[in-house]
């Protein structure tokens, strides 16, 4: 299905019944990688999964930055009427989504960051991907030069940001082997006042949302929480 919000076009598909969750994809990947999570989910909830913009099958000729993602979702959850849905990002996903929290404090119930960042800068380009920028043919070269950008050059979030969300939120990461550093973790973490930090030691950057035991027996708890 598509919707337009914010003036753009965004794909979205829609799972199951029960209390309304978003789920926010990484940069660059579209709806696919985050039915690991909906499959989970939707015997419970009613679970919405959307290309962001510049992903997917959402519209690509428009303004990359976080602020205007945050700003697609909040008009999403309205034309929809939904009810303070609880909101899960991924990566990238998880900095729209602390965007959202900070922004729309009133328009989500609950919030879960997976590997996200708030601060720019703190994620070091792997070894692939510096090979890969170099292939002038890459057919992914455009969009990860403007995802990259969307990285490096974003409005790092700051304490004074995060103290501002109030709703519970579940902040995962994948400890020494995700890209985004544990101490980025518990940066958001420790500023947000009723916030949870949870390291998968062993997992890497947000591979434990595909088949870990822990991470869903965590995630279910969170979410059943009141």
């Amino acid at each position: 299905m598509d919707i337009i919000v914010n003036n753009i076009k965004i794909h979205y598909e829609v799972l199951g019944n029960g209390k309304s969750i978003i789920l926010l994809n990484p940069n660059s990947v579209n709806t696919g990688l985050m039915k690991f999570i909906a499959n989970r989910l939707k015997d419970k909830y009613k679970v919405y999964i959307f290309d962001r913009r510049c992903c997917g099958k959402s519209e690509k000729n428009c303004t990359l930055t976080y602020e205007e993602s945050a700003k697609d979702v909040y008009e999403f959850i309205k034309k929809l009427n939904l009810d303070r849905p609880i909101l899960l990002g991924c990566s990238g996903g998880g900095t729209v989504a602390l965007n959202v929290a900070i922004r729309y404090p009133d328009s989500i119930s609950k919030l879960v960051i997976c590997s996200g960042v708030a601060r720019n800068n703190v994620i070091e380009k792997p070894n692939y991907a510096k090979i890969m920028e170099k292939i002038p043919w890459y057919p992914g070269k455009k969009s990860n030069e403007m995802f990259e950008k969307l990285n490096f050059e974003s409005h790092s979030i700051t304490k004074e940001e995060l103290n501002t969300i109030n709703i519970p939120t579940l902040v995962c990461n994948g400890g020494i082997k995700d890209l985004v550093p544990r101490d980025e973790a518990e940066y958001i973490s420790n500023n947000i006042k009723s916030s949870e930090l949870f390291i998968l030691a062993k997992a890497g950057h947000c591979n434990y949302i595909f088949n870990s035991k822990d991470f869903y027996n965590k995630l279910n708890v969170f979410l059943r929480e009141e």
